[in-house]
């Protein structure tokens, strides 16, 4: 028996076919054979909705459903009546073929972009500035000075930057080893500037409805200009705006969502959004994204040196009992070699939960020891022994 993941893969591929089958019809004007192809997307849909473990990728999957079926309606009696579609009515313009997480209009009954009343949920990206400063960073020192020198300081003083012709930095593209605080320090950043911060993963904007990925990338942006000032993190963004020389091994809506997030980089420039990528893959992100003028700065974050690595135990540990007095930092700095910074916050949070073991069964608050944090690192296997850049 077919294990649901398998059984929405195979429904999913013979969406796929369906609805690529549906726009060639129409694109021959054959809008009887398109809607019999909308009627069988439809119900693969539903189907589709059945198995999903998610309630509103299940509602939007049948909201999409019923979509299609009024398309298909309409194009049922198109047909029969005989009548010619009007004008753009069954092709897109622009050579843009609409993907299957269009909106279907009500009045031509056709795929065409989003519809006018899909409200764009804040709630889903937006927070409000992080309380976060560079202070709770630990480490990192020649990265903080220069997202001051490039970031920072620019937006706080936009007229002296005017004064030698240097706009404010909308684009920043940082890359390195996972692991190493990309996350962490653009938080940080949103807190130190007050802006408030949206944060975004792949799994969020490659949505399973195919073609609904650049729709969530001008979502996305939306929320982001509707409540400037704000800084958008954008992790694994090769998985977003991967190299696009892939030719037909990409997909249209891959294809699609890269173009999307190249257009609303280029129209941010002079709103009060700031726009982070991370990567680990620096060559894997396409070349039409790292030029200039959509990420104007690429900053290398590298696994944490010896006193960067102790310096982020210190604040993972600052707010937990410690005996610090016992702790040889030297020690541990030699046993952490070769670890990254979520490694060092990992340490720290196994050496607490042993602390706390030893609490639970004394009564007593017990302090993280020395002889924790050795057992800790012990157990903690460094994420970048296998990572090759």
């Amino acid at each position: 028996m077919l294990g649901d993941d398998t059984h929405r893969e195979i429904l999913k591929d013979d969406y796929d076919r369906y609805r690529e089958l549906a726009e060639k019809a129409r694109e021959r004007d054959n809008a009887g054979e398109a809607a019999d192809y909308y009627e069988q997307c439809a119900d693969l849909l539903e189907e589709m909705a059945s198995l999903e473990d998610s309630e509103r990728v299940a509602t939007e999957r049948r909201r999409l459903a019923g979509n299609l079926r009024e398309a298909a309606e309409a194009l049922s009696a198109r047909a029969a009546s005989g009548d010619a579609p009007p004008s753009g009515a069954d092709a897109p313009t622009g050579g843009d073929r609409p993907e299957s997480g269009a909106a279907v209009t009500a009045e031509e009954g056709v795929p065409d972009g989003r519809a006018d009343d899909d409200a764009v949920d804040a709630s889903a990206y937006l927070e409000e500035p992080p309380d976060l400063d560079f202070d709770d960073v630990g480490g990192m020192a020649e990265l903080k000075r220069t997202l001051v020198e490039k970031v920072v300081d620019p937006l706080e003083r936009p007229q002296l930057y005017e004064e030698y012709d240097l706009g404010v930095v909308n684009g920043v593209l940082l890359y390195g080893p996972p692991g190493t605080g990309k996350t962490y320090i653009t938080r940080a950043l949103a807190g130190k500037l007050g802006y408030n911060f949206v944060d975004v993963t792949p799994s969020q904007l490659t949505s399973s409805l195919v073609g609904e990925a650049a729709d969530n990338v001008a979502d996305l942006f939306a929320v982001a200009r509707d409540n400037q000032p704000c800084l958008v993190f954008i992790d694994e963004i090769d998985a977003i705006a991967a190299d696009r020389s892939g030719g037909a091994r990409k997909s249209q809506s891959e294809r699609q969502m890269v173009n999307q997030l190249l257009t609303e980089l280029s129209e941010i420039q002079g709103e009060d959004v700031v726009v982070f990528g991370a990567t680990n893959l620096l060559e894997s992100v396409d070349d039409a994204v790292r030029r200039s003028g959509r990420f104007d700065e690429r900053i290398e974050v590298p696994p944490p040196d010896g006193t960067a690595r102790i310096a982020i135990l210190r604040v993972h540990l600052r707010d937990r009992p410690v005996l610090t007095e016992e702790i040889d930092w030297d020690v541990i700095e030699g046993l952490t070699e070769g670890y990254s910074a979520s490694d060092m916050e990992l340490i720290a949070a196994n050496a607490a939960r042993q602390a706390l073991t030893e609490a639970r069964e004394s009564g007593d608050i017990q302090p993280v020891r020395q002889s924790h944090l050795r057992t800790a690192v012990e157990q903690t296997e460094s994420s970048l022994t296998d990572w090759e850049g």
